[in-house]
């Protein structure tokens, strides 16, 4: 059986900035959405990449 190793380690690995955004949030859940900045030239935005509810109880509720 063959070991994988590491050879070579990128000395500038990507650099991801990511957010989380509340949408909506009441006493019983909260609304979020995941985001990543994305740069592309001379264009830079924020892209959803998930989103997510939080329920107050955990899995009972």
């Amino acid at each position: 059986m063959t070991k994988i190793e590491i050879v070579w380690r990128n000395p500038e690995p990507v650099k991801q900035a990511q957010r989380k955004q509340s949408l909506e949030e009441s006493s019983d859940h909260a609304l979020y959405v995941v985001q990543e900045f994305v740069e592309t030239g001379c264009l830079s935005y924020w892209t959803t990449i998930c989103d997510f509810e939080v329920l107050a109880g955990g899995r009972a509720a």
